[in-house]
């Protein structure tokens, strides 16, 4: 499953060469639609990711992944093993 959500977040740069991967910025970037600055389930199913929305990364369960939670997600993928982020507080 790692592999291929790797190989998903890959085609989403743009030139998407093998050997340039895209950091969590450029992947938020890119598939932004709304201007949120996370990637929606939408905006996630619209994008060339030929894998599901990655729930588990989702720390704060908003139906988003943000420049955090797509950090956590490649850490893991390269080694890091970096669980996904605590949710960030709400000011009341």
């Amino acid at each position: 499953m790692k592999k291929l959500l790797l190989i998903g977040l890959l085609s989403c740069a743009t030139p998407a060469l093998a050997q340039d991967i895209p950091t969590p910025e450029q992947v938020v970037a890119e598939n932004d639609k709304n201007g949120d600055k996370a990637v929606d389930k939408t905006e996630w199913a619209a994008s060339p990711a030929p894998i599901p929305f990655p729930e588990e990364f989702d720390a704060n369960k908003d139906g988003k992944v943000d420049v955090a939670e797509i950090t956590a997600m490649f850490a893991s993928f390269f080694g890091g093993g970096a669980p996904p982020p605590a949710p960030a507080r709400q000011a009341p």
